[in-house]
């Protein structure tokens, strides 16, 4: 076995995990600026009530169809760029469908009845800014359009938490998709074998 072939090795290692980083992490910076129309439209059930089934229904496929192709793209990428230094073989290993890390995330971040509490304590606080001294509503702001921005405000939170925790990191225990990607890259270069 080669010593000097294991620098090489390392080399590309440490050039592909890069590469997955920049191209995850601006993946994930798309993904949420992509959303913010989506989140503008939600309906109050969608942006107030049910968060989790908007993230769940219209924000994880996006999400995963999006980000998914782009990391295999970099581990084929890699095991391209191996095949001329080594003998391993990288191959693309789907990380499994974590369908428990949307529901303890929006219970983490706190849910409808977060946002029923907040939104009933913010009338009460809307409702005392609105009004000027006289009674009559104040001068071009619609009733409610506080509580809409701040339901739209949490839903933004949730799913700029979900996109990150899906895409760059996870929570303890349960890797993101460039953590996984991240791992094939280091288990890779721990195998492979200079020529």
């Amino acid at each position: 076995m080669r010593l000097f072939g294991r620098g090489e090795i390392r080399r590309w290692r440490d050039l592909h995990v890069a590469m997955a980083r920049a191209v995850l992490q601006q993946a994930a910076a798309d993904l949420v600026e992509s959303f913010d129309a989506d989140l503008s439209q939600a309906d109050w059930r969608d942006g107030l009530i049910e968060q989790t089934r908007f993230v769940a229904t219209r924000i994880a496929p996006v999400v995963r169809q999006v980000a998914e192709p782009l990391a295999r793209r970099v581990i084929e990428e890699a095991d391209r760029a191996l095949q001329p230094i080594a003998w391993h073989h990288l191959q693309w290993q789907p990380l499994p469908m974590d369908t428990n890390l949307m529901r303890d995330m929006m219970e983490e971040l706190g849910d409808w009845a977060a946002a029923g509490s907040a939104a009933l304590s913010g009338l009460m606080r809307g409702a005392a800014t609105t009004l000027p001294i006289g009674g009559a509503p104040a001068r071009g702001s619609a009733p409610g359009d506080w509580m809409r921005l701040r339901a739209e405000a949490r839903l933004r939170a949730k799913v700029q938490a979900y996109v990150y925790a899906t895409v760059v990191q996870g929570p303890k225990g349960r890797p993101a998709l460039l953590e996984h990607t991240i791992g094939l890259l280091r288990d890779a270069a721990r195998h492979a074998r200079p020529l």
